[in-house]
């Protein structure tokens, strides 16, 4: 088991649209690539415009409590969503799609972002509906996600600070084939040592920077474990896990945040290992610090 970080960053639309202007406004050279930054900053801001403008139309027409999901636009988006899902190819999706697709799923990305859909199993076992549930947020104050390589102007962190934006990664725990390390060095690495050790091998850096995030995150896992375990005399496993398995943890004084979405055995297998180093103690399916 392995955990597998996608990261991601998030705010407030307004705030989101108000940062790529200022990035906008700082770019300062001439030449190709500073042409190349202003088309892009340019195009980011116009899609966030394009994506308040749509929400604006899907909330001003629906009503709160809304079965969204028998709507002809929601109903159409899902029906592609399904088709992609089972495989189908291009020449299975009508022509014009791929613009109404992504505009759609944007819509529908904001609004779980904001818990605004909610899921409601179909009467007799039918078809789940999905329900709008209104919170009278101006359109420009929702959050929204967008991929964190659009921020990586040199004073993003600054930026993303200045207008509370969070980078968010989810850690989600999954299988994959990898060399093994003893339990001791995934939960106490020293990375200044670790780093001197391994200078003079020819190693794949994007391999090693994984394998250390990576163990960064175990040790995030860990500690929230331990806080679990502290709250009470002794704790079943089941009860760490519904504790753990969802947690978030705030860094970088509050502007990034990892986000866990952990899978019992992996759970399991990092209870093992604190147990096997004393960090822990246990019988059974039931842990104590």
């Amino acid at each position: 088991n392995t955990l597998v970080n996608e990261a991601h960053c998030k705010g407030k639309i307004c705030e989101l649209k108000g940062y790529f202007e200022d990035e906008l406004k700082s770019v300062s050279e001439d030449g190709e690539i500073a042409e190349e930054i202003t088309e892009t900053y340019t195009s980011i801001i116009a899609d966030i415009d394009t994506v308040i403008a749509d929400l604006e139309g899907f909330l001003n027409k629906c009503d709160d409590g809304a079965v969204i999901s028998d709507d002809p636009e929601v109903k159409r988006f899902l029906d592609i969503m399904k088709k992609e899902s089972d495989g189908d190819t291009a020449d299975d999706v009508p022509d014009g799609s791929d613009d109404f697709f992504s505009r759609m799923l944007r819509i529908m990305l904001v609004l779980n972002d904001n818990d605004m859909i909610e899921d409601v199993a179909g009467a007799g076992g039918g078809e789940p509906k999905k329900i709008l549930r209104k919170n009278n947020t101006p359109v420009k104050d929702l959050l929204m996600s967008m991929p964190s390589d659009l921020f990586m102007g040199g004073d993003s962190q600054n930026n993303r600070r200045a207008h509370e934006i969070k980078t968010v990664i989810n850690v989600v725990s999954g299988a994959e084939y990898h060399v093994t390390t003893p339990p001791d060095f995934s939960l106490a690495v020293n990375f200044d040592k670790l780093d001197r050790m391994v200078a003079d091998y020819d190693i794949d850096a994007a391999s090693y920077t994984k394998m250390k995030e990576n163990i960064i995150a175990k040790n995030m896992v860990a500690k929230n474990i331990l806080a679990c375990i502290k709250n009470e005399e002794k704790t079943s496993l089941d009860e760490i896990y519904e504790t753990v398995r969802s947690s978030s943890v705030e860094v970088s004084s509050g502007t990034d945040e990892f986000v866990f979405d952990l899978g019992r055995e992996f759970i399991a297998e990092v209870l093992s290992e604190m147990k096997i180093m004393g960090i822990i103690k246990g019988k059974g399916n039931r842990f104590k610090a």
